[in-house]
């Protein structure tokens, strides 16, 4: 039996939050799996978390040799984040620069770093290095057969072959192959697994990881799900394009791929992932640069889409519209894409897409042929400048979510007629930057506010998100006269909700332009505090 870690008030702990380790202390037990800590380095109120979320500070590791590719955490921000050590700074060997899962890099010196550890099954995990396996196998097996005496029994290498290849689908792909090394129950087990998730620490590695693959895998079982993030390898193209090309001829379901194109600029493998008739998932990013999409995509099985940094071509009267022969396509996600070749219309053409999110698209205009959409995310994108089309009145559309930053150069008419296009939508969520954009047009042009906004056939919920963090705050009771404006014609009245931060504010009818009454009502904090009282 592992014996189990108990948390305590005044203990020192970090809780998980945004993939990050904050600081805290536990001021009390609220009920049996949670407790309200207090943040050490965040000036923000104590909060409830979940016990899943904590875990007790990790001890010291003096002495420790600190290498190129090693997995470590650092200190920044107040916060402990995992990344890998990508560069020595200078010949002291006292600062590093560590590159984080979110392709951000930070300097920090070697007080600030400290061995990246998983707390599982109330313990701590170290990462073991190859070269550590090597030079102390036969140590570490005498570790396992005592830690087995200890235990007296090995529950886990009794489950079934199914639960232990589950379990072990979450590790990443280094740290599944070297439980091979712990018993002759385990040392086929790896060659088995459905999913493999790789992140390589060198080119040599890489080349490692794609023979094992090819040569050593039981290929009588399905290698269903892969995902590689190779954004910082060079000279790894050829072994990629193998990769793929054998992944990909054996029925390959969910690819998840990051690629640096400034390492491997040719691209070859592009045309194996846009020829496969088995995907059902395509996560596809680029760092650093763009790659040319195809004119059509032609994915029979694909459900889900993720594009990352890539460039549409015409298909037609300076439309691009490459998703028309997706024919099950139900989640598709644009980011940092634009339009190139003359392309000035960017065509979402698809009769089974339900949920489409752009984020940061350069295109003159947008045009939906899309009937059974549901849910609808605009990010960043300039739409007081770019027109929105629609063939169909998008009647099943539930939910809207407009992410803008204002810039001062658009036009609300031409919102509006992102709105007239969306009129049909239960729940349309808009940020600041809307609002903003909306009142500098009232204030320059006051002939603006004659036009007349669409009614809302469906609308339910019209929601603010009054951030925080914005450079010019936007005052309660402009939001109330521009969500009076905007709905002005629309009977009956939906709900007016204010969330500022992760905190809402709640107003049921039509008012004047004024505050609102103060009403007793529930507001979420964070992910795991509800708080009640009076706004």
């Amino acid at each position: 039996m592992v014996r189990k870690f108990e948390f305590h008030p005044r203990y020192k702990v970090e809780v998980s939050m945004y993939g990050s380790w904050f600081p805290a202390t536990i001021i009390r037990r609220v009920s049996s799996n949670k407790f309200f800590v207090k943040y050490d380095h965040l000036n923000v109120r104590p909060a409830v978390v979940g016990v899943h979320q904590l875990r007790p500070v990790p001890r010291t590791v003096r002495d420790w040799e600190v290498k190129i590719g090693d997995k470590v955490e650092a200190f920044g921000k107040q916060r402990w984040r995992e990344g890998h050590v990508s560069e020595v700074i200078g010949s002291t060997g006292k600062l590093f620069s560590v590159r984080f899962n979110d392709w951000k890099e930070m300097i920090v010196s070697k007080e600030k770093l400290r061995v990246h550890r998983k707390w599982i099954n109330h313990n701590w995990v170290p990462r073991i290095t190859n070269q550590q396996l090597k030079n102390n196998s036969k140590e570490f097996c005498k570790e396992l057969k005592r830690a087995r005496r200890a235990n007296k029994r090995n529950m886990i290498s009794k489950l079934p072959d199914c639960i232990l290849l589950h379990i072990m689908s979450f590790l990443k792909a280094r740290d599944a192959v070297r439980t091979c090394i712990l018993s002759k129950r385990w040392k086929d087990l790896c060659k088995r697994l459905p999913t493999l998730t790789y992140i390589p620490s060198s080119a040599q590695s890489f080349k490692n990881f794609s023979s094992w693959v090819r040569s050593s895998r039981d290929h009588s079982c399905s290698l269903l799900n892969l995902t590689i993030e190779n954004y910082y390898i060079n000279g790894s193209e050829s072994d990629l394009y193998t990769l793929l090309q054998y992944v990909l001829s054996h029925n390959l379901q969910h690819l998840n791929i990051m690629i640096n194109p400034s390492i491997t600029p040719k691209y070859e493998f592009l045309p194996l992932i846009f020829g496969s008739h088995s995907l059902t998932f395509l996560e596809l990013s680029l760092v650093n640069g763009y790659a040319k999409c195809p004119k059509s995509l032609h994915l029979p099985a694909l459900r889900t889409l993720h594009l990352k940094c890539f460039n549409f071509v015409t298909t037609h009267y300076h439309c691009a519209d490459p998703f028309s022969n997706c024919h099950v396509l139900n989640t598709l996600q644009l980011k940092y894409c634009s339009l190139i070749d003359d392309a000035q219309i960017l065509c979402i053409s698809n009769q089974t897409l339900s949920n489409l999110t752009i984020s940061y698209v350069l295109a003159d205009q947008f045009s939906l042929s899309t009937p059974n959409l549901s849910f609808f995310t605009i990010s960043e994108c300039a739409i007081f400048r770019q027109l929105l089309s629609s063939t169909c009145n998008l009647s099943f559309l539930q939910q809207v979510n407009i992410d803008y930053f204002s810039g001062g150069d658009g036009k609300a008419s031409i919102f509006l007629k992102w709105l007239q296009v969306l009129a049909n939508v239960e729940i349309l969520k808009v940020d600041n930057g809307v609002i903003q954009e909306i009142l500098r047009e009232w204030r320059s042009n006051p002939i603006s506010k004659k036009a007349q906004p669409p009614c809302f056939s469906r609308l339910k919920s019209f929601i603010v998100h009054r951030s925080l963090n914005a450079s010019v705050p936007v005052r309660q009771v402009d939001i109330f006269e521009v969500a009076d404006y905007l709905l002005q014609n629309t009977t009956p009245m939906p709900s007016v909700e204010i969330i500022r931060g992760n905190l809402y504010i709640l107003r049921p009818g039509r008012f004047p332009c004024r505050l609102p009454m103060m009403k007793l009502v529930q507001c979420s904090y964070g992910t795991n505090t509800t708080i009640t009282g009076f706004l």
